[in-house]
């Protein structure tokens, strides 16, 4: 009788039911996604960064957490919500950079109470794929570095980023596509709301709101 249990136990291991801790298939890691007023973006847990993949996150070991967002250049980086800016960036397609800025509060903390938070649980192999996809969203000089934003003079939080921004590649299009690259179930068509994105995001298996 012992030896059946073994037996069993052992097929149901190798079946992929029953999964081994580590097994690719568990959901052990967690991303988030979240809006704060005009921006929405990625949140990773600084700890489950990997710099081999993401060269950029060694730089910020020291905090929690990281919000990586991509938008306008100008629309982005500016004080408030200029109107001109925002009818430039929507009109017609304009250079776009990356907003990274690593944080150690807690996410409602850090975001308000009005903020929209989705975690969403990933694999380890979603997680590698989603860390490249942020990589390979800096557009980089000829020695691999990434290049600083300089419109409004250098900023240590925005970086010139790949493909242009306009009407229907905002940043809600660019993290949904990021989610859609890294194999997760979701459908990225014609997403260029945060509502629109939220609704797709929320159906993933497991995603729930903050």
């Amino acid at each position: 009788m012992y030896r059946l249990i073994i037996l069993i136990l052992l097929f149901l291991v190798f079946s992929g039911l029953f999964p081994c801790k580590g097994d690719d298939l568990g959901n052990s890691y967690v991303v988030y996604v979240v809006q704060n007023r005009w921006h929405t973006g990625l949140v990773f847990r600084v700890d489950d960064l990997n710099a081999d993949i993401w060269q950029e996150a060694e730089s910020f070991t020291d905090r929690r957490w990281v919000d990586i967002g991509w938008g306008d250049e100008r629309f982005y980086q500016a004080d408030g919500s200029p109107v001109h800016l925002a009818a430039r960036a929507v009109l017609w397609p304009t250079s776009s950079v990356l907003q990274v800025f690593p944080f150690s509060n807690p996410l409602r903390l850090a975001y308000g109470e009005n903020a929209r938070i989705l975690r969403i649980p990933v694999n380890e192999s979603q997680l590698t794929a989603l860390m490249q996809y942020v990589a390979d969203s800096y557009l980089r000089n000829k020695e691999g570095k990434a290049q600083p934003s300089s419109v409004y003079g250098e900023s240590r939080h925005f970086f010139r980023a790949t493909r242009k921004y306009h009407l229907f590649r905002t940043c809600n299009t660019w993290v949904v596509n990021g989610f859609k690259e890294a194999g997760l179930p979701v459908r990225s068509f014609c997403v260029l709301n945060a509502n629109q994105l939220f609704r797709r995001l929320s159906k993933i298996p497991g995603a729930e709101f903050e």
